[in-house]
């Protein structure tokens, strides 16, 4: 306002105070020299030779020359204003900036390091693609804190390629990070049927779901309903579901399942795979004729009975007078002629040894479901009962499906029901591609803390193409051994974490965690200083006096050395002894690209890239740096998130402060 304004007064100003100043300057440069100005005084008799001041007197008789002083004068009039209120402008206005945080190009935001809940609302509710906050940058490779950390967020191109948070106990996994990451998903567009997410939460411990539930109380203040999106399985619940109802799959696809819970019960004891097979095979003949018996209605507690019971001899009894009857249909004609012939011919057949191993095989597994009344109301109820709508459900209406289960407590009840839990949306996630009617813009978002108690075979492979149905998988774990002690195969495990690009490395112990930390963080050129000193002298000698040597003539000579060696990008020591509660190494992927948000297909100019890191750090779209994690109950709602309040309370409140 100053530039523009002040020089348009000064013209104004020009027609009252130029001629009186032209009059007075005449009268000084009139006068024979300074010195006799300043002797005779201003107001002398002494008038003067006009040859000493023949521009200025130019200027007073000229129009022309006049006018062209006058310019003159309005044009260093206006730069001068100019530059005092560009300097002013600076001057008052920066200190202000840096304290209630300025807007970032970037990142589209406030990137000041109090991030409050009503912003990350804000952006969540608003008609964009989903965002995640993952944490905050300080400094790459220093675990040192500045005023103005940078925000790093994770559009939907880098959320589906999957999230897994490592720390041991005690350093923010869930806390710090599980916790934050869904409140996140879960206020994002509660309003919105056709956009809030559909959720499976595997809670391993039986607090997760308290949290989980706050959570959707407060994204559902304003969301219609989003709390009757809940459906918790727990025992004794509320919901009554039955994993091998799937009137749909096939005996085989069923048995197969069931397979990969045996494997995982057989880890580490050098199971012959051969028991296995024997074992699936004889699960599937065990479901074809349960269904045959029961009219396509088959529970856990049935297979055990049929098995332990020895009751398919019974059944195998009734179908053959059906037979002998005609009165079994062409269908169940051919399934009881399969199942027959591997009970009679085969089974029976058997060493009673190998029938033993094979029925104990089996049934340390349905018998899980019949000890407890509570797990066999839950989880083998009639078929009348069953209230659980399926996963299908999830996709179709976002609903939030919480398995709260104690792993410590139901060791193999957990991993058989979180494993069919898993399979069964994973299979909705998929055929929602090629499904009628499914709906393909929800995002799905699987979340499993103490991953490693609930981990099978088949999730990388699930891993590995779900990045097209938009699902997020975000997990976390204590380190790499404790997946291999869960898995037993450590290039299963590896090729789950490959498999999971985005990784967050919290505080560890373990050193297989730390080195495949550092693989994955890969290595830089660092320079090494050495220096050295010589002395050299004539004529030494040993002198009484100094009790040393001495020398005539010396010389002292300093060399210092740089070598250029190759070292990893995090040392070791950072993982176990520099990361402190909320400190990690993260290894990102940015998605779409440089030109991309990473929330659209990658194609096109986009947005500026959503890392917010200022390219510190980037290498192509990856970026790998120290993060600090933002406790999820640091995000308080706060009256408006532009108010002054809001700003005022963001200075004082920010994390790492």
């Amino acid at each position: 306002h100053g530039a523009i304004v002040l020089p348009m007064l000064s013209y104004y100003w020009w027609g009252w105070s130029t001629r009186p100043l032209l009059d007075f300057i005449m009268e000084i440069v009139g006068r024979t020299s300074m010195q006799a100005s300043i002797l005779q005084g201003l107001s002398g008799p002494v008038s003067l030779a006009p040859e000493q001041a023949v521009l200025l007197k130019a200027i007073y008789t000229s129009p022309e020359a006049y006018l062209l002083f006058m310019r003159l004068y309005l044009g260093l009039a206006w730069a001068f204003f100019y530059l005092c209120a560009r300097f002013v402008y600076h001057i008052a206005v920066y200190p202000l900036a840096s304290k209630i945080g300025r807007p970032s190009a970037a990142s589209g935001g406030c990137v000041d390091s109090g991030y409050q809940l009503a912003e990350v609302e804000a952006r969540s509710r608003e008609a964009k693609p989903l965002e995640l906050l993952i944490g905050l940058q300080h400094q790459k490779k220093s675990t040192a804190l500045i005023d103005q950390p940078v925000p790093i967020r994770l559009g939907l191109q880098s959320l589906r390629t999957g999230l897994i948070v490592t720390g041991t106990t005690g350093t923010g996994k869930t806390y710090g990070a599980l916790y934050s990451y869904t409140r996140q998903f879960l206020h994002y567009r509660p309003d919105d049927p056709e956009r809030k997410p559909g959720i499976l939460i595997l809670d391993v411990k039986g607090n997760y779901c308290d949290q989980v539930l706050q959570f959707v109380a407060e994204a559902g203040q304003n969301a219609t309903g989003r709390m009757q999106d809940v459906i918790i399985i727990e025992i004794g619940g509320q919901y009554r579901y039955n994993p091998l109802h799937k009137p749909l799959l096939r005996p085989q696809v069923l048995a197969n399942r069931l397979r990969v819970i045996l494997e995982t019960f057989s880890i580490g004891k050098n199971h012959d795979t051969y028991w296995l097979d024997k074992a699936e095979f004889m699960i599937a003949e065990a479901i074809k004729l349960a269904r045959l018996v029961h009219g396509g209605y088959v529970t856990f507690e049935d297979i055990d009975r049929l098995i332990r019971r020895k009751e398919y001899q019974g059944h195998l009894a009734q179908l053959a007078r059906k037979e002998r009857a005609g009165l079994l249909s062409s269908e169940e004609l051919e399934t009881y002629i399969s199942v027959r012939d591997f009970f009679t011919y085969e089974f029976e057949q058997s060493d009673e040894r190998v029938r033993n191993i094979i029925e104990s095989e089996v049934t340390r597994m349905t018998a899980t479901f019949t000890t407890d009344p509570d797990i066999r109301r839950s989880f083998c109820a009639p078929q009348e009962e069953l209230n659980f709508p399926g996963f299908d459900d999830l996709v179709d209406h976002g609903k939030i499906v919480i398995l709260r289960m104690n792993a410590e407590e139901y060791q193999n009840l957990a991993k058989i029901i979180s494993t069919y839990l898993k399979l069964d949306f994973q299979s909705s996630v998929m055929t929602r591609l090629v499904r009628p009617g499914a709906n393909r813009l929800r995002p799905l978002i699987f979340i499993n803390d103490e991953y490693h108690f609930m981990a099978s075979r088949t999730d990388s492979k699930f891993f590995s193409v779900c990045r097209e149905a938009d699902c997020i998988n975000v997990v976390a774990t204590q380190s790499f051994t404790s997946l291999v002690d869960s898995l037993g195969d450590k290039t299963v495990v590896e090729t789950i974490l490959q498999n999971l690009v985005n990784k967050i490395w919290l505080r560890s112990d373990d050193h297989d965690t730390i080195e495949a930390a550092q693989r994955a963080t890969g290595k830089e050129i660092k320079f090494r200083r050495s220096e050295s000193l010589t002395e050299s002298g004539k004529n030494s000698n040993y002198s009484w006096m100094f009790g040393r040597s001495v020398a005539r003539n010396s010389n002292l000579s300093k060399s210092v050395n740089y070598q250029a060696v190759e070292e990893h990008t995090f040392p070791y020591d950072l993982f176990r002894q520099g990361l402190r509660i909320m400190q990690g190494v993260a290894f990102l992927y940015l998605g779409g690209g440089r030109n991309g948000n990473g929330n659209g297909n990658g194609k096109g100019k986009g947005n500026p890239p959503t890392n917010h890191a200022g390219g510190r750090g980037m290498k192509g779209d990856i970026l790998t740096t120290v993060i600090h994690l933002i406790p999820f109950d640091h995000f308080r709602p706060l009256p408006g998130a532009g108010s002054r309040v809001a700003r005022k309370a963001r200075s004082k409140d920010a994390p790492g402060r």
